[in-house]
Parts: C-alpha cells; structure tokens; sequence
C-alpha cells in the first residue's frame, strides 16, 4: 500500500465552517474535499503532469484499499482482465 503523510492543517473556525458545509453538501471527507481544491488548483496552474500522477496514484490507493477490504492481497490477483473491469468500473 502506497505510504500516506498525514498533515495538520491549521484553519480559521469560519474556514472549517466552510469545510464541514462543503463535506457535507457532497457526503465526502474534509480530506477529499481538500483533495479536490488541490487538484484545481493543480490543474489551472498547469501542472498536467503532477495532477494525473496524483490522480493515478489516488485510484491505485483505492483499488488497494478496497482489495484488503475483500480480504484480496493485490498481489494475488489471478488475473489482469478482473483488475482492468474494477479500473473502468464494468461488469
């Protein structure tokens, strides 16, 4: 599983109202709502690159978290057309 840091983040009490209103407005977590302004920022800066490995390296967490949830060790795929139908998300 891909090392994760975790950061305090200090923030003014109306700037965590708005990030609890915006979390809740969208049934996410403070982090993916954080994760998203990241990303935006990321993407009108211009940093394509950076922004799609981020992106990618995200969804690899998640497919990974998932798997352990399954009681599935990555590893241990049997087969890559099975990862390949949960990446796209067909059936």
């Amino acid at each position: 599983m891909k090392h994760a840091s975790s950061q305090t983040v200090k923030l003014l009490n109306e700037e965590r109202a708005l990030l609890m209103s915006l979390a809740a407005k969208r049934d996410a977590s403070y982090s993916d709502v954080l994760r998203l302004g990241l990303y935006q920022l990321a993407k009108l800066d211009g940093f394509q690159t950076l922004l799609l490995q981020a992106v990618q390296a995200r969804l690899e967490h998640v497919f990974e978290v998932e798997a352990v949830w399954q009681g599935i060790r990555v590893e241990e795929t049997p087969d890559s057309s099975q990862t390949d139908i949960m990446h796209t998300g067909g059936l």
